[in-house]
Order: C-alpha cells, then sequence, then structure tokens
C-alpha cells in the first residue's frame, strides 16, 4: 500500500506587535517535498491516488525540457513506487532537471513538435493496450488536479 499522506508545514511567527494579541502561523508549502511541492503537489496528489485506487502502477505524462512538472513526477513517482515515463517536446538535450527526472528513474521520451502538437495520439501509439498506464496531462491539468488546487 502506498502512503500519500503528505503532511502540511505550518511555522509560527513571532512578530511582538502583532503576536501579542494573535497567534500568526504561515503555511509553508516549500517544504513539503523538495521536487513535489505547492502546486505541483496539489496537482499530482488526486492523480496518484486515482493511478493507486485503478491499480495502475505506470504514470505517462508530457512537458518541455525545462518543464517542472516532469521533474515533480517524476519525484513522485519514485517515492511513491510508480514507474514514469515522458514525451518530451523537442530535440534531445541534456540539462540540469531532465538529469533529475532520470535520476528519479523517468523515461524520457523526445518528440519533435509537430507530433507532441497530438499528445493522445502519442499515447495511444505506445500505450493503448497496457491497462496499468495512467496518462497525466501537459502540467498536470484536468480534473484530479482542480481537486487538489
Amino acid at each position: 500500500m502506498i502512503d500519500l499522506q503528505v503532511h502540511s508545514f505550518e511555522e509560527k511567527i513571532d512578530f511582538p506587535t502583532i503576536t501579542d494579541a494573535v497567534e500568526l502561523f504561515i503555511k509553508r508549502d516549500d517544504l513539503i517535498h523538495p521536487f513535489i511541492s505547492g502546486n505541483k503537489w496539489r496537482k499530482l496528489k488526486y492523480n496518484l491516488i486515482k493511478a493507486r485506487n485503478e491499480n495502475k502502477t505506470h504514470l505517462v505524462t508530457f512537458g518541455g525540457t525545462y518543464s517542472n512538472h516532469l521533474l515533480a513526477t517524476a519525484a513522485a513517482g519514485a517515492k511513491f513506487g510508480f514507474k514514469t515515463t515522458a514525451f518530451v517536446r523537442g530535440e534531445l538535450i541534456n540539462n540540469q532537471l531532465l538529469s533529475m527526472c532520470s535520476i528519479f528513474g523517468m523515461e524520457l521520451m523526445f518528440v519533435d513538435r509537430t507530433a507532441y502538437q497530438n499528445k493522445e495520439l502519442l499515447f495511444e501509439q505506445n500505450y493503448k493496450d497496457q491497462e496499468h498506464v495512467l496518462m497525466l496531462a501537459e502540467g498536470g491539468y484536468g480534473y484530479e488536479a482542480e481537486l487538489g488546487c
């Protein structure tokens, strides 16, 4: 069973002119995880729950060569036990973000910009008969992401 609990971090602020009358806390989403924080966590959380509930073991998504969504998905896959693959828009390049995705175990599939425009076709051509695969929209958008946000 995958534990998808992520704790909210709150920091108490001690500012004498304000905190004498009230207690003031700041929610620190940047402390959730180094690569899966804030809106990236919110967009992924319910997609990960959906994947777990539907017995999906492989997440496939889309993004550009500097996409923080790809890195967050790769990190979430490593943390929660999902295989991850990304269709990367554009020519094969090597940068720190994509290197981190690879370190987290994400398979990177570079596709030209024309082919990238039809993401559903890319997914279908590569994964249509694989029931254990869940497609995540570029940037993590979709119904489950809206629930998290």
